[in-house]
């Protein structure tokens, strides 16, 4: 690594890659950047210190980390960049081969060293290093998200040993943030105008269970609701096993809890699951969905599953279908299975062939699209609390929200509001017009219909 390099303006240009996960990784690099006198910068031409947070999910985000990484390093030729930055997914997977496959990168930085970047370039430019707490962050003043929104953080890491996951290679074992550390950034976020948090972990339900509590979570939870100041709380990423009696009374009883509720389920044959090594079948996914509908009535439930799975034949597709049609989600995010090198499921026997995995993919997806229409058309006449996100990119002539079962980046869809004065931040009573697949129409209580 390059050290003793004078900085003379300790300008940054940042480029975030992958999931929300990844831009809250961002944030805190930014907040904890600003605190040392660095300024971001949007020209990347314009910056001494250029910084890619890097995804490697599957093979095209690992390609695309790459060819970033390698874009970026021209600047050093071509602009006023001094040194390369590589952290995230990508980095932690591949740290020993990072030199060597890209040597135009001055520092390749872990997942778990990325709060330690501040303190590097300081080392780096002749400053005195000092250091944080693992998983103890600084308050987040600059956001990739909308003012009235942000993702929340609660865990790092994943101890399921999911066999087509690549995670963990990447992330390492799950480590949770102390509550205070979370609940002192909820607050915080309240006190700017936050709206709406969603927490994120690649399994929120196993929050605290590092820190010895069993039902951390819940606990977690109860405080966000009291003390939190947030009206809107979302959770993404629940483990099936997981989720327990007082996880649901909790999200039944709390005020600013949202009745919403991502469970990735992957699959419902017993066969494929194990070979997932993931728990379940489909008697046990039946119970499950209807313990929680009969816990938190009214609960908007997302799930995910992979199809095309080493092992699985159309008897094994048939059942999920039939899974799907009786559960009647509200959200489903259907993937072809990919072939992850590191992982187990990389060389099962049985892999499916890649015209089947993207049949089936669109079989399974025009069934889910069936139901999601059916039960949007069930919403036409209601009066609904909408939060606004501004103009929609479908028209700039009607405003986008979305109500509290979809959640935000577009994975739920969006609400049209067609007629409407709401700001973006404010939470506004809707009457939902029309309904499709996906997004729904409506106009804002108050303000005159399209043509009045």
């Amino acid at each position: 690594m390059k050290r003793n390099i004078h900085w003379n303006e300790k300008t940054v240009g940042i480029v975030s890659l992958g999931c929300p996960k990844n831009a809250s990784d961002t944030e805190r690099m930014i907040s904890d950047l600003s605190g040392r006198g660095y300024s971001v910068v949007p020209d990347l031409g314009e910056a001494e210190i250029l910084l890619v947070n890097t995804c490697s999910f599957v093979t095209d985000a690992r390609q695309e980390s790459i060819d970033t990484i390698l874009e970026l390093s021209r600047y050093k030729e071509e602009g006023k960049a001094k040194f390369l930055v590589g952290a995230g997914c990508l980095v932690s997977r591949y740290r020993d081969q990072m030199g060597t496959l890209i040597p135009e990168m001055d520092l390749a930085l872990t997942t778990f060293e990325e709060g330690r970047l501040g303190e590097i370039l300081d080392e780096v430019g002749g400053v005195a290093p000092t250091t944080k707490p693992l998983l103890t962050f600084p308050l987040a003043e600059s956001r990739l998200t909308p003012p009235h929104r942000s993702y929340v953080k609660v865990s790092e890491g994943c101890d399921h040993p999911c066999t087509f996951c690549s995670i963990p290679l990447a992330r390492g074992g799950q480590v949770s943030r102390p509550q205070e550390d979370i609940l002192a950034e909820i607050r915080h976020l309240s006190s700017r105008g936050v709206k709406e948090v969603t927490l994120i972990a690649q399994d929120l339900t196993r929050y605290g269970h590092d820190l010895g509590f069993s039902e951390g979570l819940s606990v977690l939870l109860d405080r966000i609701d009291r003390e939190g100041g947030v009206p809107w709380v979302r959770l993404l990423y629940a483990y099936p096993t997981l989720v327990t009696e007082t996880l649901l009374k909790t999200i039944r009883e709390s005020k600013n809890i949202l009745p919403y509720l991502d469970i990735p389920l992957q699959h419902v044959d017993e066969g494929i699951l194990g070979a997932m090594k993931r728990p379940g079948s489909v008697d046990f996914m039946k119970r499950l969905v209807d313990r929680i509908r009969d816990a938190v009535p009214g609960i908007v439930l997302r799930t995910t599953f992979i199809v095309g799975f080493p092992g699985e034949g159309e008897k094994e597709f048939e059942s999920l279908l039939r899974f799907v049609e009786w559960a009647r989600f509200d959200h489903v995010g259907v993937f072809a299975f990919s072939r992850e090198e590191g992982t187990p499921s990389f060389d099962l026997p049985g892999q499916v062939p890649h015209r089947i995995r993207m049949r089936r993919r669109k079989d399974l997806m025009a069934l889910s699209a069936k139901i999601a229409l059916e039960k949007n058309r069930s919403l036409e006449g209601r009066i609904l609390p909408v939060l606004i996100e501004g103009l929609s990119e479908q028209s700039d002539l009607v405003l986008s929200g979305r109500i509290k079962g979809m959640a935000p980046d577009g994975i739920d869809g969006e609400v049209l509001v067609l007629s409407g004065q709401g700001r973006p931040g404010d939470i506004v009573d809707c009457r939902i017009v029309k309904a499709h697949a996906y997004d729904l129409e409506a106009w804002e209580i108050g303000v005159p219909e399209p043509g009045e």
